[in-house]
């Protein structure tokens, strides 16, 4: 399905449809809805208003994350809702943010500990989502052993860890975590550290070697208008209002 549409989109000044890939279990942000089993979300409706103001389509399929990296990698297929670090910049071409994410510590309400930095994960067994990257320092931290973790296709199954008392931590983007909160009644159970582990912007991106760069410099210029004119708060309030009624 990606190659008809590649063959459009390797000219991007015509690009008609343009192939992306999103997580398909990070509500609210991207999933596939059970329903469709389209892609739905935040990502992937901003990332469609964005390139309809320039008169192009973008095509959202959500996948697992690491198809997702596997897909964005080969080239097939741009990423939508992705953070930077250190390796990735040495395969993709990256946009502006799209969106800034917080993501933070929850723990049992009896074992809430400070949490200042990283060390302060020491020793822990944290869950996360398979394939994510939380961060440089995380990452380094996670290679050298200081604390263990435990990967889950979805933020639902590390909190049901969490509350199984088999992880001492889990870290979640805050509205995510806040939503699967409420879905499971843990309000009384789980809390919330104050301190942020890290505030990650997100993007689009192309691999370096379909060489994307004046579609990305459309999308930017467009999102720049769209924060300008006020149409991307609009767009992005408008998205968080829909999904807080499913």
């Amino acid at each position: 399905m990606f190659l008809c549409s590649w063959i459009i989109f390797a000219n991007p000044l015509y690009a008609i449809e343009i192939q992306f890939a999103v997580d398909e279990a990070n509500p609210p942000f991207m999933y596939k809805n059970s329903t469709t089993g389209k892609a739905a979300g935040l990502y992937p409706e901003l990332v469609q208003a964005i390139f309809k103001e320039f008169g192009a389509e973008a095509v959202v399929n959500p996948f697992p994350w690491k198809r997702v990296l596997t897909l964005g990698e080969s080239g097939e297929t741009g990423i939508a809702g992705i953070y930077k670090n250190e390796k990735r910049l040495l395969i993709f071409d990256y946009s502006k943010p799209i969106f800034d994410e917080k993501i933070v510590i929850y723990t049992h309400k009896d074992k809430r500990f400070a949490y200042n930095g990283i060390a302060d994960l020491k020793g822990k067994s944290i869950g996360v989502i398979r394939g994510w990257s939380y961060g440089d320092d995380f990452d380094k931290g996670k290679e050298k052993g200081d604390f263990s973790i435990q990967e889950n296709v979805s933020d639902e199954l590390n909190f049901k860890k969490l509350e199984a008392d088999r992880v001492d931590c889990v870290l979640a983007i805050q509205q995510s975590g806040d939503s699967v909160i409420e879905k499971l009644s843990l309000q009384d159970k789980v809390v919330m550290l104050e301190q942020p582990m890290i505030v990650n912007s997100t993007y689009i991106v192309f691999a370096k070697k379909s060489n994307q760069l004046e579609l990305i410099k459309k999308f930017n210029d467009t999102l720049d208008r769209m924060n300008q004119d006020g149409s991307y708060q609009a767009k992005v309030k408008e998205i968080f209002e829909e999904e807080a009624k499913k």
